[in-house]
């Protein structure tokens, strides 16, 4: 399977090997793709080719720099956002550890991918060249993204035994290291509940009053513990969450600006057009006309290598 990105619309295209991965390159170009909070079972590793882009993995939030190997834990919460100005290349492998045996019930999987399963380890979330054994990993990911992209003969049986030599690189220069166990865990998964509300009801009056009362906080403690979590307040969240459906729809339908405004919980269109200004540095129209003009000066090319 591979990730495909056309116009900044991103698809999953079936390919006929036998691993389930994926494996992609993302080029962040003005703004876009600006890729909010998520999570997802499978395990993440990012390397970073040219620019910056600032990563909230967990608890843990920086800019990433060329050469920054950042690792991502099955069901971690993250989020990637543009700088701006600044441009920002990676190559992403994203893969279930199953596809290494954690569904294999031995000592082997149950000493070292359980935990990374369950979260009860987490990764040191970015290697950087100066750290210990960057440049044995580094390779041994190189080699991975060689086999992803190429597909060679009998390919999966050498990229299973690369991603397993990876695993064992990380455990060996100790960036897996144990997760904290005290209530912050409960407050996590508050948080992704969350998350997981707005991002399903962002049309809806999400106000502070009503979002605090849906995970049991007092109002100001939930404005605390948002804040903690992702490192930003839950209303600059909410906007942030309609932004980027606004910004697809207008990319991709042919609904009016206000409809679109409306469709995504704005009732005042100029607070929506303020707010799009502030977060993409143009209007809803000239964003549209932007994208549009760009599709129609493109031309279809094979998406393979």
């Amino acid at each position: 399977m591979k990730l495909i990105t056309n116009d900044f619309k991103q698809e999953f295209e079936e390919n006929d090997h036998l691993l389930p991965y994926l494996f992609y390159n993302t080029i962040v170009e003005n703004g876009r793709p600006d890729v909010l909070f998520h999570w997802h079972p499978e395990l993440e590793i990012n390397y970073v080719y040219e620019g910056s882009a600032r990563y909230h993995i967990d608890y843990d939030f920086f800019n990433s720099e060329p050469g920054d190997i950042v690792l991502i834990r099955p069901n971690g919460m993250h989020s990637i956002h543009p700088l701006e100005n600044k441009n920002h290349v990676t190559d992403t492998f994203q893969f279930h550890l199953d596809m290494i045996g954690y569904s294999i019930i031995d000592q082997v999987s149950l000493r070292y991918l359980h935990p990374l399963q369950t979260s009860s380890f987490k990764f040191i979330p970015c290697i950087k060249p100066s750290m210990d054994g960057y440049d044995e990993i580094k390779s041994c990911l190189f080699e991975i993204f060689d086999l992803s992209r190429d597909e060679g003969r009998h390919f999966e049986i050498l990229l299973k035994a690369k991603l397993n030599e990876l695993i064992y690189l990380l455990y060996y220069y100790r960036y897996v290291i144990k997760k904290n166990t005290d209530d912050s865990y409960r407050k996590n998964e508050k948080i992704r509940e969350l998350i997981d509300y707005i991002n399903r009801n962002y049309e809806k009056n999400l106000t502070i009053d009503y979002l605090a009362d849906f995970i049991g906080y007092s109002k100001t403690h939930f404005m605390t513990v948002f804040k903690q979590h992702t490192g930003t307040s839950c209303t600059e969240f909410v906007i942030q969450v309609r932004l980027n459906k606004a910004s697809d729809l207008l990319i991709n339908t042919s609904y009016s600006v206000l409809e679109i405004a409306n469709r995504i919980g704005f009732n005042n269109l100029s607070n929506f057009n303020r707010q799009f200004k502030r977060y993409y540095q143009t209007t809803p129209s000239k964003y549209r006309k932007q994208f549009s003009n760009r599709k129609d000066s493109r031309t279809l090319v094979n998406p393979r290598n």
